[in-house]
């Protein structure tokens, strides 16, 4: 059986006219969801910080890729796609502020999922699409 794994995220975060320590807060608010994640493949994502604090404005990417010839974990990639959501709406719920977009997918054992979302400033969720 073929259990190679191709795995992807990418998440935009921004807003405007917020104050300085929001913007620390979120930034350490989305650290922290990250950090805390018990599934291998989002735990340690790295966070690009192009916020401005002085023109209050707050700006975060991620982008992530796995790309594995074995999966190393298949119990996560398995719940990947459920368990990302949840992180998504998580973020939106406590941080209903920002403006949120990106995809996510997942390819293992020849099946492949593709996932665009997006939440709009004061939603407080994420819409979902599958591709």
């Amino acid at each position: 059986m073929n259990t190679s794994l191709k795995l992807y995220y990418k998440i935009y975060l921004e807003a405007e006219d917020i104050t300085q320590s929001r913007i620390q807060s979120t930034n350490s608010f989305v650290q922290n969801l990250f950090l805390n994640c018990e599934n291998v493949y989002m735990k340690f994502a790295k966070i690009d910080n192009e916020s401005d604090i002085d023109d209050f404005t707050l700006r975060l990417y991620i982008d992530e890729e796995f790309d594995e010839v074995e999966c190393s974990n298949e119990s996560d990639a398995k719940t990947f796609v459920m368990d990302f959501m949840e992180f998504l709406d998580k973020i939106a719920m406590a941080q209903s502020y920002l403006d949120m977009e990106g995809s996510f997918g997942i390819t293992l054992c020849d099946e492949t999922k593709e996932i665009k979302f997006r939440s709009e400033r004061g939603e407080g969720f994420c819409d979902f699409v599958l591709q």
